[in-house]
């Protein structure tokens, strides 16, 4: 299977989720642009400073891990990224509302979740694909059966 299709080899569930993570991002990027002045609030409540700095950092690197986990390309390093982008919105979710679970609530149970599920589409890009730092970051890979 060349590495185009497999991109959108839609049988192999970990493409279904890396898909996901990166169609997700649309939604929270334009929210973030449509609503940027109550979006800078937030950021400021956050405390992140200047607000609109972080704010127009955080739609750039939103829109890069779109583009990039939509269409598989780099999803060992971009996995990562988003994990980071969902740790630090879990971390300015619990400041300004307080540190709770549930999603409907501003809790951080959504942003857990869409993190852990980039985590784990960089772990599953690193095994299949080993490459540069692909060997340390998943060691335990497992070799194919001649």
């Amino acid at each position: 299977m060349s590495t185009a299709s497999g991109r959108f080899d839609f049988t192999d569930p970990m493409v279904v989720v890396r898909v996901i993570c990166g169609l997700f991002y649309f939604p929270h990027a334009i929210s973030k642009i449509v609503g940027f002045a109550g979006t800078v609030g937030f950021f400021t409540k956050a405390g992140f400073y200047p607000p609109e700095a972080f704010v127009v950092l955080s739609v750039i690197m939103e829109l890069i891990c779109a583009i990039g986990l939509t269409f598989g390309l780099f999803p060992k390093y971009l996995g990562i990224v988003s994990a980071g982008l969902m740790l630090v919105a879990a971390y300015a979710t619990a400041r300004v509302h307080g540190l709770g679970w549930f999603w409907a609530g501003h809790g951080v149970e959504y942003l857990v979740f869409w993190g852990v599920a980039s985590l784990a589409v960089a772990l599953d890009a690193w095994n299949k694909n080993p490459g540069f730092f692909g060997y340390f970051a998943w060691p335990l890979r497992k070799e194919k059966a001649a």
